[in-house]
């Protein structure tokens, strides 16, 4: 397992002594077999990208000693009930937690059922928040706690990795966002001066206001709204898929994100708008006129001369001055 997360850990079981748990050969993006599939005493897993998965069960009682995982966040997700001890407390948990940072974890895994456990850096994760909240934000994730790391919406994340473990062609995406959502307790951020995206203007003269942990349906939302930014949705439906209702969650993007839900939505459209027209080349056929009406109705905002109105007000130049570019 080591070998696939990147992660040292060790176990101690009957008759052994402590030894480093041996690395499975197991390649990049390698297709893990369904979970109904494997036996007890198996490791399997994959990886995709920077995102380690990993299904073992022991297949007898042993003891799993982690070492703090300072720059790696590491993910349990127990499949049966799973005995953790931290800094002298202990519990007994069934539901997903992440390892501590800072303190040395022993785990107790139910020797037959196993668990998952997933593996992503932290400047993965804070990448993952820079998409979803803006690049000028500074995140730090603090899992420095003397505990078990509990997350948020245990339930659904669990669901989210076994369904995943069990069939791994599905699009890993859910899995980064359900990580993102369940340690957005633990998550803080700082604002700077938003920089001036384009060279030609002054950066803006007031400096965002700094807050902490944004909630986890606030975290939710806005990942949503960046994996559907053409999709036409309201608020009170984004607040249905949240969970949480329509004025709670505008106050929260209000409070957190100095805009409205609405404005936010607005905002990553033209990011995004912005980076497929650096991306895109002249003379590919059409001219510069339709390929930014094009560009603006893949974003979700079809009105090409409203597009253009927001996408100067928000870059200080013009769509088509940027296409090519």
């Amino acid at each position: 397992m080591d070998g696939l997360t990147g992660y040292d850990h060790a176990v101690l079981g009957p008759a052994m002594t402590q030894r480093r748990a041996a690395a499975p050969e197991f390649g990049t993006r390698q297709r893990a077999a369904p979970l109904r599939e494997l036996q007890p005493g198996r490791v399997n897993g994959l990886r995709f990208e920077s995102l380690s998965l990993v299904f073992v069960a022991y297949g007898t009682r042993v003891q799993v000693v982690a070492p703090p995982t300072r720059e790696q966040v590491v993910l349990v997700v127990p499949l049966g009930p799973m005995r953790v001890e931290v800094g002298g407390h202990g519990a007994q948990l069934t539901t997903p937690f992440a390892l501590s940072s800072s303190m040395e974890t022993t785990m107790h895994p139910d020797p037959s059922a196993g668990a998952l456990v997933g593996a992503v850096p932290v400047a993965e994760l804070t990448a993952q928040l820079c998409e979803s909240f803006g690049a000028e934000r500074e995140f730090a994730v603090d899992l420095a706690q003397p505990r078990p790391i509990p997350l948020n919406a245990a339930p659904a994340l669990h669901r989210v990795w076994s369904e995943f473990a069990g069939r791994p062609t599905l699009d890993p995406t859910p899995l980064f966002d359900r990580l993102v959502i369940g340690l957005a307790p633990y998550v803080s951020y700082g604002s700077a001066l938003r920089p001036d995206p384009v060279g030609v203007g002054a950066a803006s003269a007031h400096p965002l206001v700094s807050r902490n942990s944004p909630p986890p349906y606030l975290t939710h939302a806005a990942r949503y709204l960046r994996r559907h930014l053409a999709d036409p949705i309201s608020l009170t439906e984004l607040g249905t898929i949240v969970g949480i209702g329509s004025r709670q969650l505008q106050l929260a993007f209000q409070a957190h994100l100095g805009c409205t839900a609405q404005e936010y939505l607005r905002n990553a459209r033209l990011d995004q708008a912005w980076s497929v027209l650096r991306e895109r080349a002249p003379g590919s056929g059409s001219s510069g006129e339709r390929n930014v009406a094009a560009v603006a109705a893949e974003v979700g905002i079809p009105h090409s001369g409203r597009f253009s109105q927001y996408f100067f007000e928000r870059f200080g130049v013009l769509p088509s001055a940027v296409r090519g570019a």
